[in-house]
């Protein structure tokens, strides 16, 4: 854990530039409009109606009724959501930090609610049984040729319920954001796995711009970017082998894999309390995670439409 932190902290110093750094949350300036003021706790709550789609076969998408959105910042450091952070120095248009985050992939391997549909099982086992003879005035060939060309019983992909436990992870690394002008927005990170769950590690780019809507109290945001996770990472969370209660046919090694994605916010602002809030987001799954027997989806979609109020 202490080799860890040096090397986090020694590639935070490499990686900061010449010029100066900042951080999002302290530093309110022209340049930068998503600034929150320091020492102050942020609380909202979004009420409506969305959904969090699991891309695993049987897996139980997400209902998104209640969201709450948690956060504080001081001089430096900072709490959002399930995210710490320490950010370095501060400058008008970059800023970088230091985080500590619970790692996001365990989300879909929760099992609170079992998984029971198999499609291949239901859509295939009928058309077998209906080409064997069945007519008791058979010339007995069935004996003689024993149904050779029936088609093999279709074997059951595996689902949350066959494989073993994937565990809750802590990512430790850095994140930056570099500010072009009022509209623009780049936001890169770097996560390991400090706890030493599935020893590996990912990175997320994103670009974000941000539009007044005519003159209303409103805003647009468009937003593109990848994930990129390495073999260690989705080979834990999406391979399978022979800890898992699956056949030897679906053993599978994860790999490195992108994953791009493409995004959108409307945020139309009601009074001083409340604002409607429409969020969309797909995520187009890597082949290296598609390519499991335990995924059954190569995309991952988030919808959200109602209203967030501001405590």
């Amino acid at each position: 854990m202490k080799a860890s932190l040096k090397y986090l902290l020694l590639l935070a110093a490499l990686t900061t530039p010449r010029l100066g750094l900042a951080a999002e949350p302290a530093t309110c300036s022209q340049a930068n409009e998503e600034c929150i003021e320091i020492g102050q706790w942020q609380v909202s709550l979004a009420v409506g109606g969305g959904v969090l789609t699991n891309p695993l076969q049987g897996g139980e998408n997400i209902p998104l009724i209640v969201v709450p959105y948690v956060s504080y910042y001081n001089e430096q450091f900072f709490l959002e959501n399930t995210t710490f952070g320490y950010t370095f120095q501060e400058a008008e248009h970059f800023d970088i930090s230091a985080i500590l985050e619970l790692n996001g992939e365990q989300k879909h391997f929760n099992r609170l609610h079992a998984a029971n549909i198999i499609g291949v099982d239901g859509a295939l086992s009928d058309g077998g049984n209906s080409e064997v003879p069945t007519s008791p005035d058979s010339d007995g060939s069935e004996d003689l040729f024993p149904d050779t060309d029936k088609p093999a019983e279709p074997k059951r992909l595996p689902t949350l319920d066959d494989i073993a436990k994937r565990d809750w992870a802590i990512d430790a690394g850095v994140l930056a954001h570099w500010y072009i002008g009022k509209q623009h927005k780049i936001t890169a990170q770097w996560l390991h796995d400090v706890s030493g769950v599935y020893k590996g590690q990912h990175i997320k780019a994103s670009y974000k711009y941000q539009h007044a809507v005519f003159d209303w109290p409103a805003k647009l945001q468009l937003s593109a970017g990848f994930d990129w996770q390495s073999a260690e990472l989705n080979d834990y969370y999406y391979g399978l082998n022979s800890k898992d209660n699956v056949e030897q046919a679906y053993f599978y090694q994860g790999k490195q894999g992108v994953s791009p994605f493409l995004g959108t916010v409307f945020n139309y602002r009601i009074n001083k309390r409340w604002q409607f809030k429409f969020s969309a987001k797909r995520t187009f799954l890597s082949s290296a995670i598609t390519d499991s027997p335990l995924v059954n989806d190569k995309h991952q979609d988030y919808v959200f439409i109602g209203g967030l109020y501001e405590f």
